[in-house]
C-alpha cells in the first residue's frame, strides 16, 4: 500500500469515528456493536461490527461504514446530560 493511500484512508477514518469496542451504532433500522475499531489487515483497514439481530460480525472498510450512513447510539443517561448542560 502507498502512502499516499494510508493518508487517504487515514483521513477517511478520522472523517468516521467510530465508538469504542462496545459502543453500537445504527442506521436507523439495524443496530451495530463495534467489535473492534480500525486496524490495518494487510493491504486494507478494516472494523468489525456485529449486527445486533442475527450474531453476525463482519469487517467493514471505511468506505462501506461511510456508506451505511451510521451513527453512534447515545444512551438516555447522555442524551440527559447533554440537554442538561445546553
Amino acid at each position: 500500500m502507498t502512502l499516499a493511500l494510508r493518508h487517504r484512508l487515514r483521513r477517511r477514518e478520522r472523517s468516521f469515528a467510530l465508538p469504542r469496542s462496545g459502543g453500537y451504532l445504527t442506521d436507523g433500522h439495524r443496530l451495530f456493536r463495534v467489535v473492534s475499531q480500525f486496524a490495518f489487515a494487510g493491504d486494507r483497514v478494516l472494523a468489525s461490527l456485529e449486527d445486533c439481530l442475527t450474531l453476525d460480525v463482519r469487517a467493514y472498510a471505511p468506505s462501506e461504514l461511510y456508506e451505511l450512513r451510521l451513527r453512534p447510539v447515545r444512551s438516555d443517561v447522555a442524551a440527559l446530560e447533554d440537554g442538561e448542560r445546553a
